[in-house]
């Protein structure tokens, strides 16, 4: 490490290195601080010396959105990559963050607590890798932001100047405010987009117009986020704006209106959310926010650019076409001054830089998307020797899964466990695919499994479907499981994804695998690649996801004979049960996903009688209702799924009503079809086009 380094401004901020005895480096710290600094002071750890409370990294989505004016973490305790980026953003201009670290020298070999966290059985800790800190003090090394401190070093620490001022907007912030109020009382369907980078203000952008609003007349607004903490800077400067004190609830009343929070889960319950504004939209998978398109008018979506919140960029390319085509006189807005520090910060760029923060999207040049791409499997160390081809993928990655973070890097750099293709053209990243090994568990470790004695670290897929699906045979076989699959939006549907996972297969099944395996938020798009690429489902999460809104869908490939008999079985098994469990913890199930998913289905079991067969045709003939027939309604209509006999669009709002058993009053809210008769005459009508198929024709 370079010691001796121009001093960056007053208003900037800076990363100290105190290394060295870990009992030397807190007292170095509390010694420097009074009463009122060390309430002033976020300190990240899990134990800290006399009476000051720290807070866990784990826990440290409770202080997002609060402002410090001395930052400490004490990385002994491990080096959560996740709480160093977030907690970076709660610092203020002018103010340290003492990193307190074992000796520079020895800190990549350090036995980090962190790993634990990452490290998946049977691999221990200690034989995990160590690339990522080493690879952080490479980026540290003769930074403008970096200090380093040791017993000897003449360095005082730096906290940010206190301010009582009230809080000023700065002009850009009053611009966005101003534009947040023109979605509101101006013409509908006119969104706004407003991103930034972190620290630009955003969030207290939107706090201060819900507050304002409310206070102004305006009956509701309702608040989306990811998670509750990526709402808190958002309702404190709302409430704060209000003179309202107190814990936030899910609903609060300001003014004669109405402040609500919701998760995307449980966002388009409300029959009537007035302003939408969805914090962090970047974290919110395209699909929740399609339907708040069709649920509201008036809508705001903000989004951090870069940081550990989601990919803006990635949000910008998903989310534009669709955004332009449902309402096409959207506003977009960016906020480019950081508030809470100054503009040449180098603190900033020390952590974007070296977190991968600020990554972009590769951009591809005509030559490289005119070339036929090159599919390779690379070694952990090529990245770690490698800071362009790691920028370049990890770009990728971030652009298509929605929460992609800090810890990623650390697995991909360190985690023996993980396995890597990539597609290129030209040199160019165009492709990732990228794979994690699960399963292979001895026959003790599988029993203990299933008594629920044990939950072995990291073993997703198999751990999940032994214990919700009864498959406790995929504890014993040798599992690949597809973690991330990305491709270059240039390159996309001229089947590079097929071609990445076709390469991963052949690896897998030469290196003994038995089955290949995915599981992600279930969505129309992603079953129809997997089911192109032989993969079967095995099984639905009963739970939704509050973050994707979904539920998650797991599917295997067969690789070897005991792998294609498991996930036949398996299969077959999820077919037999869907139908049931759509009426139960599949009921807010997206009912088109749930047609495809019937698809293949065997109905062996599902026989329709003669009076059955009579009842049907009365009905599709307009003599009598459904009522008192409805088992062989849901029958016919698995029947008709499972035989792909109608399109998905005319089977769903029936598959919901009778399957799923939702209210008529649901179903027409969301098919546009009106009342109980509305219903009733789409059922009329399919029974009348598929008589034959059903049994009852001329």
């Amino acid at each position: 490490m370079v010691l001796h380094k121009p001093e960056a401004g007053p208003g900037t901020r800076r990363l100290l290195l105190v290394h060295g005895d870990a009992a030397w480096a807190e007292r170095w710290v509390l010694d420097q601080l009074g009463a009122a600094e060390r309430a002033a002071t976020l300190w990240v750890a899990e134990r800290v010396a006399g009476e000051l409370q720290p807070t866990p990294a784990a826990q440290l989505g409770q202080r997002l959105g609060g402002e410090y004016r001395l930052l400490v973490f004490n990385a002994h305790q491990g080096l959560h990559p996740d709480a160093f980026a977030a907690a970076v953003g709660t610092l203020c201009g002018g103010g340290d963050f003492a990193l307190l670290l074992p000796r520079l020298p020895d800190w990549a070999t350090y036995p980090d607590p962190d790993r634990a966290r990452l490290a998946a059985y049977p691999h221990t800790p200690e034989q995990m890798g160590c690339a990522f800190l080493k690879r952080l003090r490479r980026c540290w090394n003769d930074h403008p932001a970096v200090r380093v401190v040791t017993p000897e070093t003449p360095l005082a620490l730096r906290l940010a100047p206190a301010s009582s001022q009230p809080l000023a907007l700065s002009d850009e912030q009053t611009a966005a405010l101003a534009a947040v109020e023109r979605v509101a009382r101006g013409h509908a369907r006119r969104p706004l987009v407003l991103t930034a980078d972190r620290g630009r203000g955003k969030s207290t952008v939107l706090g201060i117009a819900a507050a304002r609003l409310l206070l102004g007349g305006w009956s509701r607004v309702t608040v989306v986020a990811p998670h509750r903490a990526a709402a808190e800077t958002l309702l404190r400067h709302a409430l704060a704006e209000a003179g309202v004190s107190g814990p936030f609830a899910d609903a609060l009343d300001i003014g004669g209106g109405q402040l609500m929070f919701r998760l995307p889960a449980d966002c388009l319950e409300l029959e009537s959310p007035g302003l939408v504004l969805v914090d962090e939209a970047a974290a919110i998978p395209v699909a929740v926010l399609a339907g708040l398109l069709l649920h509201s008018n008036r809508l705001v979506f903000a989004s951090t650019v870069h940081g550990y919140e989601g990919s803006g960029r990635g949000f910008e390319l998903r989310f534009r076409d669709l955004l332009t085509r449902r309402m096409p006189r959207w506003r977009a807005l960016r906020l480019i001054a950081p508030v809470r520090w100054s503009v040449d910060d180098p603190l900033e760029d020390l952590v974007n830089r070296s977190l991968l923060l600020d990554v972009q999207l590769p951009e591809l040049d005509q030559r490289a998307q005119g070339t036929t791409p090159v599919i390779i499997k690379i070694d952990r160390a090529d990245l770690s020797n490698g800071e362009p081809l790691l920028r370049a993928l990890f770009g990728l990655l971030v652009n298509a899964h929605y929460q992609t973070r800090p810890s990623d890097l650390r697995a991909l750099l360190d985690c023996p466990d993980r396995h890597l293709w990539l597609a290129l053209a030209d040199d160019a990243v165009v492709g990732v695919l990228l794979t994690v090994v699960e399963g292979g568990f001895d026959t003790d470790m599988a029993h203990e499994i299933m008594q629920a004695r044990r939950r072995p670290r990291g073993h997703l897929l198999p751990q999940s479907l032994a214990v919700h699906a009864d498959l406790e045979d995929i504890l014993q076989r040798r599992v690949l499981r597809v973690q991330r699959i990305a491709v270059h939006p240039a390159l996309r549907r001229r089947g590079l994804g097929t071609h990445l996972v076709a390469q991963c297969a052949g690896w897998a099944e030469d290196q003994g695998f038995d089955v290949l395996g995915c599981a992600f938020a279930a969505d129309r798009a992603l079953l129809g690649f997997w089911r192109a690429l032989d993969f079967v489902s095995v099984h639905m999460g009963a739970r939704i996801d509050p973050a994707s809104a979904a539920h998650s869908l797991f599917m295997l490939r067969g690789l070897s004979g005991a792998g294609a008999a498991l996930s036949s079985v398996a299969n077959a098994g999820f077919l037999t049960g869907l139908p049931w469990s759509l009426g139960v913890s599949l009921q807010n199930l997206d009912s088109e996903l749930a047609v495809v998913l019937l698809h293949g289905r065997p109905c062996r079991d599902l026989a329709l009688g003669d009076g059955e067969r009579q009842g049907l045709q009365r009905i599709a003939s307009a003599l009598r209702r459904p009522a008192g027939v409805e088992a062989a309604v849901w029958k016919a209509l698995v029947r008709l799924a499972a035989h792909d006999a109608a399109p998905p669009e005319q089977l769903a709002p029936l598959i919901a009503r009778w399957l799923q058993h939702l209210t008529p009053d649901q179903v027409g809210r969301r098919y546009g079809i009106v009342g109980r008769r509305g219903m009733e005459s789409r059922l009329c009508e399919l029974l009348r086009d598929q008589a034959a198929l059903l049994g009852f024709g001329q």
